[in-house]
């Protein structure tokens, strides 16, 4: 089973996120990350049989976002400059996909998220298309937050459920994955990040690609499309 792992300062940054919509609306957060190898994490916990997929940054829904209690759209120019900033720093970092809240006891991706997710794989517009996709839901709980999440790439569009790990910040495994692109001792801009057949501009004045979860009716979701353009 593939692992999510989530340092714990992310995870206290995604637990204030939720915290800052009142319960009864609906809110999510953008993961940002990289993947590692099999075996490749050195320390014993998070060493795996399987690829390791680390969460090193998380955008909030942003001040446009759009929270009702059956819907739910962010904010992409918050997203895109939050991207934009990580980059210098972790070059080989990437869009891993999205967290967002269901009504307590529903644990699972509804069919419209599942729809979605498909439309995000296999979409053939000129927005970005990754090869995999991580589609997460949060559930409130006593002040903090549950976390299921589902990947799913082009090969397996049903799904498969993930193992979260909670990790110490400062964890071996984290430090590779934020190493993940430098070489030589100095970061580089990856032009294409890793599961994506669409080039990422190198200029930071282009907002990044962004597809967006929008609350339908009966919990489904349809995707907004954006343009990538100049800022």
């Amino acid at each position: 089973m593939k692992k999510l792992l989530i340092p714990k300062k992310v995870f206290d940054q995604i637990v204030s996120s939720m915290l800052e919509t009142r319960e009864g609306l609906e809110t999510g957060v953008t993961l940002f990350g990289t993947s590692l190898k099999a075996n490749s994490a050195p320390d014993r916990k998070t060493t795996v049989s399987d690829s390791a997929y680390v969460v090193l940054a998380v955008a909030g829904p942003g001040e446009r976002a759009a929270h009702e209690p059956a819907h739910y759209s962010g904010d992409d120019g918050h997203a895109n400059a939050v991207y934009e900033a990580l980059r210098p720093a972790m070059p080989g970092i990437r869009w891993l996909g999205e967290l967002h809240v269901h009504p307590r006891g529903m644990t699972w991706l509804s069919g419209g998220d599942r729809r979605t997710v498909r439309k995000i794989l296999t979409g053939n517009d000129d927005t970005l298309h990754p090869d995999e996709f991580i589609a997460g839901v949060m559930q409130r709980r006593n002040g903090t937050v549950d976390i299921y999440p589902f990947y799913f790439t082009r090969e397996c569009l049903e799904g498969n459920g993930m193992e979260l790990l909670i990790v110490d910040s400062d964890a071996s495994v984290v430090h590779q994955a934020r190493l993940k692109g430098i070489q030589n001792d100095r970061p580089r801009v990856c032009t294409q990040p890793e599961g994506s057949r669409t080039v990422v501009p190198q200029t930071p004045r282009h907002r990044w690609l962004r597809q967006w979860w929008e609350r339908a009716r009966g919990y489904g979701r349809k995707v907004r499309h954006r343009q990538v353009h100049a800022g």
